[in-house]
């Protein structure tokens, strides 16, 4: 048993603590780093409109910025290990701003692709892959409750950036529209990076849900040489590699309905903004099941609880594929939501289980490089069929064996029940006491 599953006695679930005020800023980050991407799906008929642009076009925006945003995402948290993840949220929010001010004066389709799809792509990875992992660093236990936190950020964001953005576009514009967002989204960025703090021990405190008698964790960066062995443990291992190809299959599930269920929405007779309401119902219903998920993950076995929830995120899709009347659009958004918000909550315990407290940005960024590809894959796919077959059923069927695929691929990963590599707490000590002999 490791340290995450005791239960000391005398051990508070809830307390005030600055990592509450860590979560509340990754979250924050992630609400107001993700709209923009998010609400993707609101950019395709106005683009469409204004410049005649294809929707197989506009959507590869999508896919370079996904695709992107997933090769810089195994450096971003890498650079966030061994530099601070305070440090590459500095980077790449000043990125972030060039990306947005620039996409906003865009007046062809390349010059799109590449403001849009490689600056906004690279700034994303920067920003947001090192958050998870710098989350982790501040808790010991308890680690699900400040996902669920973090994650239902996921869902707070589009529910809020979508109907906003197309309001924001049908009334002002294109341009003003990311003129605006972007520099009221980097003044926040910014804003809560200088509170931010890269570890406990930065305020002079321990990771969340320490007690007496606890081996100290790390309170400072972690050795080069030693990060770089964990590194090479964690690459021997299948579920480094196993994880990365369930995010993109869950990825790919979903990145077919975020773009495209505003399109399929207004082919069938909807307004923007009334279409923009299916996305921003399932991203509200969303938040409860990412609130959730991590603290079921860590009580109810974290293998099971992800199965039911790639399910779930699966079988709602049957419903826009087999049926055309506009309240199956509300039944699908309330089921689909459901699944969708739990699908990704069960890493970061999945991680702690098996990674112990070895520093994680190294392979959260190379599942994120597995995400991104498959948020490009499912986000451009939509495009090209439609342009061939006029239909969106063949993407929705894509999206439907993707997220079945990844509940099968949970099924075979190896039982978390212990760490599959050595502990980085215990290997951390032995270094320091090497350290010190030859000093």
């Amino acid at each position: 048993m490791t340290e995450d599953e005791l239960n000391p006695p005398g051990l508070k679930t809830f307390y005030w603590h600055y990592a509450w005020v860590i979560v509340v800023i990754i979250a924050s980050m992630q609400i107001v780093g993700t709209s923009i991407r998010m609400a993707f799906g609101v950019f395709i008929d106005p683009l469409q409109a204004q410049f005649g642009w294809s929707q197989g076009g506009i959507a590869f925006a999508y896919a370079i910025t996904s695709v992107v945003s997933a090769v810089v995402s195994p450096w971003a948290g890498n650079l966030g290990d061994k530099y601070g993840a305070k440090n590459a949220m500095v980077v790449g929010t000043i990125i972030y701003l060039i990306g947005m001010l620039a996409t906003a004066f865009v007046t062809t389709l390349w010059q799109f692709w590449f403001t849009y799809g490689v600056i906004l792509g690279i700034a994303q990875a920067i920003f947001l892959v090192p958050l998870i992992p710098a989350a982790m660093i501040w808790f010991r236990r308890h680690l699900g409750m400040a996902m669920g936190l973090v994650m239902a950020s996921w869902g707070l964001g589009p529910a809020l950036a979508t109907p906003l953005v197309a309001y924001m576009i049908e009334s002002y514009g294109w341009t003003f529209a990311f003129l605006s967002l972007g520099i009221v989204t980097t003044s926040i960025m910014f804003f809560l990076i200088a509170v931010f703090r890269n570890r406990p021990a930065d305020v002079g405190s321990e990771a969340y849900g320490t007690v007496s008698g606890d081996p100290s964790l790390s309170n400072k960066l972690p050795p080069a040489v030693l990060l770089k062995e964990f590194k090479g443990h964690m690459k021997k291992t299948a579920a480094y590699w196993n994880m990365s190809s369930i995010h993109f299959l869950g990825c790919v599930g979903h990145a077919v309905i975020l773009i495209w269920i505003i399109p399929m929405a207004t082919s069938k007779g909807l307004t923007p903004i009334d279409a923009s309401l299916i996305l921003t119902l399932f991203s509200a219903v969303s938040i409860a099941t990412r609130l959730t998920t991590p603290m079921l993950c860590e009580k109810m076995g974290v293998r099971t609880v992800m199965t039911v929830f790639y399910i779930l995120q699966g079988a709602p899709v049957l419903l826009l594929i087999f049926f055309s009347a506009d309240s199956v659009f509300i039944v699908f958004a309330v089921t689909f939501g459901i699944g969708y918000g739990g699908e990704t909550g069960g890493f970061p315990i999945l991680n702690r289980k098996y990674f112990g407290h070895a520093p994680m940005g190294g392979a959260h960024g190379f599942q994120m490089l597995g995400a991104g590809i498959g948020m490009a894959v499912g986000g451009w796919i939509g495009g090209p069929v439609f342009d061939i077959f006029n239909s969106y059923n063949a993407a929705f069927w894509i999206s439907v064996l993707a997220s079945f695929g990844g509940a099968l691929s949970i099924v075979l990963l190896e039982n978390p029940s212990k760490l599959i590599i050595p502990d980085w707490r215990k290997s951390e000590e032995e270094y320091q006491r090497t350290v010190e002999v030859i000093s």
